[in-house]
């Protein structure tokens, strides 16, 4: 099984290298690191006769989620070495930015999910335990960590119903894939169930509750430290007018939001709202900017400082500011759920007790969303991405409705405050799980 995997997986790098060649010329991707992700790993990464805990996430979001897991394990077991891999440059840069405290050169890329670097990396770092973050399946890694009894925990574990659908197909295989886990730590009861129903063994199946609800308060003192700034940078002011934040926006949905903006405007009282567009992708930045001048409307990028004082669009093209720019917001609109992506995280402008919109696609976060859609703590449009105009008309009625009434506006983010802070304490809760394993493995004080 595993010798198929690989096979596919070698020829699927082969075929695809050309793509990504492409990407890294024209957009600068899968550049950083290339070495890394074969196994060749700077000599400060290399064992040092501590035990060390390997956290690994995929991208900015999932990194910052474990800030507070890494803080209250850094806590239980100051001993420990504490290194981080992501898969992208975004992720990269954030982890840099936050886990230096932890160590110098403690960062790096995750490496090719074949057998023969697997090792390279089991080798040299040779982790106590490995936490992986989300759910991310990555057999060889799993295999030989198995064959070293390195204990694997997958944190904050979610299976969506379409990936639950998708590995029914190979329920077999992946039994086997989920007998190599010490733990699977699942953000709710749908999601144990689902792990379960793919194969993986029930004794090690606990609902730990979802890490991303602790984010806020970890991240707070920062966030206070860069307010300011951020402000200053985008030109925001109270006084300015009200502030539309659309955080993690995809291909496709600024477009809408920006024929949105444009109805808004030209209503009484409204003439001085803005919006901030925070793209999910660094990529798409100056595209987005483009989009934005081509619709006529003055543009200020947080990357230009001086540019564009009293812009009606705002860019935010920086990384790992999108939590502390939902401060500003009069209305906070997520993105990814205009199309069908599967929506993107709530939690952050709920953190700020911002007033939350959302489109009809929350796939990736169906448990958060139904959370609060059950404490009214989030209002979601209807129209589909099939349907623009219908989306555009929704999102303008929902906008005004929420400008216009700054009660509403209050009691939507106080309920958004509630949801979160009542979800509170998986961290804690993780991290003692983790903690044991840690232990148990014989590496622990």
């Amino acid at each position: 099984m595993f010798f198929l995997y690989s096979l596919v997986l070698s020829v699927w790098i082969a075929f695809m290298t050309p793509v990504f060649l492409y990407r890294a010329l024209r957009h600068g991707k899968y550049r950083q690191g290339v070495a890394q992700r074969f196994g060749n790993l700077p000599e400060i990464l290399r064992f040092d006769g501590r035990a060390t805990i390997w956290f690994h996430t995929c991208s900015v979001g999932e990194t910052l989620s474990i800030e507070p897991l890494v803080k209250e394990l850094h806590h239980r077991i100051p001993e420990a070495r504490l290194v981080f891999s992501t898969v992208t440059k975004t992720g990269q840069e954030v982890a840099r930015r936050r886990f230096s405290i932890y160590g110098e050169g403690n960062t790096f890329y995750f490496p090719l999910d074949l057998g023969w670097v697997c090792k390279r990396f089991l080798r040299f770092i040779r982790p106590t335990v490995i936490v992986i973050t989300d759910t991310e399946i990555w057999p060889n890694l799993l295999r030989q960590a198995h064959k070293r009894s390195i204990p694997v925990v997958m944190a904050n574990g979610r299976i969506s119903i379409k990936s639950a659908r998708s590995y029914r197909f190979v329920r077999p295989v992946m039994r086997k894939v989920f007998a190599s886990y010490a733990a699977f730590l699942m953000q709710s009861e749908e999601d144990a169930r689902r792990i379960e129903s793919l194969g993986a063994p029930s004794g090690k199946v606990i609902v730990s509750g979802n890490m991303k609800y602790d984010k806020g308060a970890s991240g707070e003192q920062e966030g206070e430290k860069i307010y300011g700034l951020l402000g200053e940078a985008l030109g925001i002011s109270p006084s300015a007018g009200p502030v539309i934040v659309a955080g993690s926006t995809h291909e496709g949905e600024e477009q809408v939001l920006l024929d949105v903006l444009g109805r808004v405007r030209l209503l009484p009282g409204l003439a001085g709202t803005r919006l901030l567009l925070a793209p999910r992708h660094p990529e798409r930045f100056s595209g987005v900017a483009e989009l934005a001048l081509r619709a006529g409307f003055t543009l200020r990028r947080r990357s230009e400082k001086s540019s564009g004082a009293g812009a009606q669009v705002l860019l935010l093209d920086s990384i790992g500011e999108l939590a502390t720019a939902y401060r500003f917001a009069d209305i906070a609109f997520v993105g990814g759920t205009l199309i069908a992506h599967g929506g993107q995280n709530i939690l952050e402008p709920a953190w700020h007790a911002k007033p939350i919109v959302i489109g009809p696609s929350m796939e990736n976060f169906r448990q958060t969303a139904k959370d609060f859609l059950a404490s009214g703590a989030v209002v979601q449009i209807q129209a589909g991405p099939s349907d623009r105009q219908a989306q555009i008309e929704e999102l303008t009625d929902t906008f005004v409705g929420l400008l216009e009434d700054e009660e509403k506006r209050v009691a939507l983010g106080r309920a958004a405050r509630l949801v979160l802070d009542s979800n509170c304490g998986a961290s804690e809760f993780t991290a003692d799980r983790i903690a044991a394993i840690f232990k148990k493995a014989g590496k622990g004080a």
